[in-house]
């Protein structure tokens, strides 16, 4: 893969983290339920998947 390619994926799950946190943060808080700690988890580990990918594709050698 390109490192651009590698970089587009990392953006890519950086997106997808971010929408999963949403979810898992604001529908809990508006219907008045317990945070699944769960979710959290997972966006968080797509976070820095994302974050890795994003360094690994724009590293200069």
């Amino acid at each position: 893969m390109t490192r651009e390619t590698i970089k587009e994926i990392g953006k890519l799950c950086f997106d997808i983290a971010k929408i999963i946190f949403a979810i898992a943060i604001l529908t809990p808080l508006l219907k008045d339920t317990s945070i699944n700690y769960y979710a959290v988890f997972g966006s968080m580990s797509f976070i820095v998947g994302g974050i890795i990918l994003i360094n690994k594709g724009t590293r200069n050698e």
